[in-house]
């Protein structure tokens, strides 16, 4: 009798801790924010000489993030019209001149530049986001011969919207070749400070923010990181052949190796298209297409509705290619060094997901080693990834 009554508690003490993982799994994934699979809150802006002392660009703001900041809807009834817009353009603009100044630095002083507004700003969509799109110049009282560089300082948004970033493109071109030497800037709630330096960018400082940006872009994308970990977990569950074990609790390295290079060939390819402009369909299709390939690779692991891993791997690695290529389309690719920029920002995407599977592998060889584990953690997380892939696709329609 007492080892029936110990057998219960030990089951009940299983099924409560089953319970707890469960809840607190489902409470962090569904917590998250749908956009934090991709879509941050991120301005846009561009520089140009236009001059000895002026030069020319945009800034290009989000429609929501602007009715955040200044709640610019009147009638309140979530919808942005055009016409209210325009209605709202002074007051848009006296809040980002209180939040966006350039500057001109000498070895002595700092010098105010004064930023000059269009009346006449459009709106654009980039990667499934509308932007307020105005053009501006600023004239500044000094040369660039005379100046030692720019400096641009932003903080708009960052009091309601602590993820929000200025991506800043910076061209360059000193009047002796065509041309133009582009830098790229990211200024956020950290780092509200861009210095532009009147020199042209090398090879090496693009290949460095581009893989430093593809790096990034993975880590932070919650949907590319769940996908992979529904790639790799049948890896720590001894029954995914053929429902029986495999008899061996060592990792099939080369089969694991053999899904992600499956994967890293699919999205290179459709990366490299889509930025090229060669291959192109809605981002929202596109972004429908990865929730689905988080869904159904994670049902698939109880299922085993798809035995040949590298085939469904290889056709949901070209969505997620389309994917990465619409992050790529946020930051702008150099005109310089077109090419250079898409390989470093591809290769940037393969160290984070490297990085991401080398962080995992001690819990698959965890996982590999005790049954009651996989019986229990395996099958949780598959469900979890499901549910969470379901939301986006449900969110993303």
């Amino acid at each position: 009798m007492s080892n029936i009554k110990i057998l219960s508690l030990q089951n009940l003490f299983k099924l409560c801790s089953f319970v707890a993982v469960f809840l607190l799994s489902a409470t962090m994934l569904l917590n998250a924010p749908a956009s934090s699979a991709h879509q941050f809150s991120t301005a846009h802006a561009k520089l140009e000489p236009s001059g000895q002392k002026q030069y020319k660009g945009y800034l290009a703001v989000s429609l929501q993030d602007i009715q955040q900041a200044q709640s610019i809807d009147p009638n309140n009834d979530g919808k942005l019209l055009w016409q209210e817009v325009k209605q709202s353009l002074p007051v848009i603009q006296l809040y980002l001149n209180e939040r966006f100044t350039i500057s001109q630095k000498t070895s002595d002083s700092v010098i105010s530049c004064q930023l000059n507004w269009s009346n006449s700003p459009r709106l654009s969509e980039l990667y499934g986001e509308t932007l307020l799109h105005i053009p501006l110049t600023v004239s500044c009282p000094l040369s660039s011969i005379s100046a030692e560089e720019l400096v641009v300082q932003y903080n708009a948004f960052f009091e309601h919207l602590n993820d929000h970033k200025l991506l800043l493109s910076w061209n360059f071109n000193d009047g002796e070749d065509k041309e133009s030497g582009e830098s790229y800037f990211i200024i956020d709630d950290s780092n509200q400070t861009a210095t532009l330096a009147f020199v042209k960018t090398s090879l090496l400082e693009t290949i460095n923010f581009y893989l430093y940006q593809g790096v990034i872009h993975i880590w932070f994308g919650l949907d590319h990181v769940l996908f992979v970990l529904a790639l790799i977990l049948p890896f720590a569950w001894l029954r995914f052949r053929q429902g029986r074990f495999s008899g061996t609790k060592k990792l099939a390295i080369k089969d694991l190796l053999v899904l992600i290079t499956s994967f890293t060939l699919a999205h290179s390819i459709t990366l490299t298209l889509t930025a090229l402009k060669i291959l192109s369909i809605p981002s929202q299709w596109a972004e429908i297409g990865i929730a689905i390939s988080v869904a159904f690779t994670a049902i698939n692991i109880i299922t085993h509705w798809v035995k040949r891993l590298g085939v469904i791997t290889f056709l949901f690695g070209l969505l997620h290619g389309m994917g990465f290529a619409g992050a790529l389309s946020e930051l702008g690719l150099s005109e310089t060094y077109r090419i250079s920029s898409i390989v470093a920002f591809n290769l940037g995407v393969e160290i984070g997901q490297v990085a991401i599977i080398f962080l995992l592998y001690p819990l698959l060889t965890r996982l590999r080693k005790t049954q009651v584990l996989q019986y229990r953690l395996v099958p949780t997380l598959a469900v979890l990834i499901a549910l969470m892939g379901g939301y986006w696709i449900v969110e993303r329609l």
